[in-house]
């Protein structure tokens, strides 16, 4: 079977596809703040190294002052560090993907130790609107 994970930045859509078909949609996420973006790639894939059910983060804190917890993560292949957990959907990351408990959970049940294709397509959010006019063009 092949498995895929196509993540949509600028429509806010995650699909979970199967042999080429959609086997869920997830629309509550959240990715990477401003100077900590989601990296953008295509043909990339999920490490298969790299999947933790209980995973806690040697670089971040959580409000306590102990390493964050990353529940269900799912590594990016990419080396950033980066991967798909359970956190706030409502809050933004730095660079990782949180889902809600339910869907993290799924979503690391579902990719169990197959390979899984990963497309994270840009442009990030972030970076939308946010190119400035030249100056000799604003002030024409």
């Amino acid at each position: 079977m092949s498995k895929k994970i196509t993540v949509d930045l600028p429509n806010h859509l995650i699909t979970v596809s199967a042999d080429g078909q959609t086997v869920r949609s997830i629309d509550d996420f959240s990715t990477g703040r401003q100077g900590h973006l989601t990296p953008i790639f295509s043909g990339g894939a999920v490490d298969p190294h790299r999947r933790e059910r209980i995973h806690h983060s040697s670089r971040y804190k959580d409000s306590h002052g102990k390493p964050a917890a990353m529940p269900f993560a799912l590594f990016f292949a990419d080396g950033s560090g980066c991967a798909f957990h359970a956190g706030d959907p409502n809050l933004e990351s730095h660079g990782c993907i949180h889902l809600a408990s339910s869907d993290a959970e799924w979503l690391f049940n579902w990719a169990g130790k197959d390979p899984v294709a990963l497309d994270i397509l840009g442009p990030n959010p972030h970076l939308v609107g946010e190119a400035k006019p030249h100056p000799e063009i604003q002030n024409a």
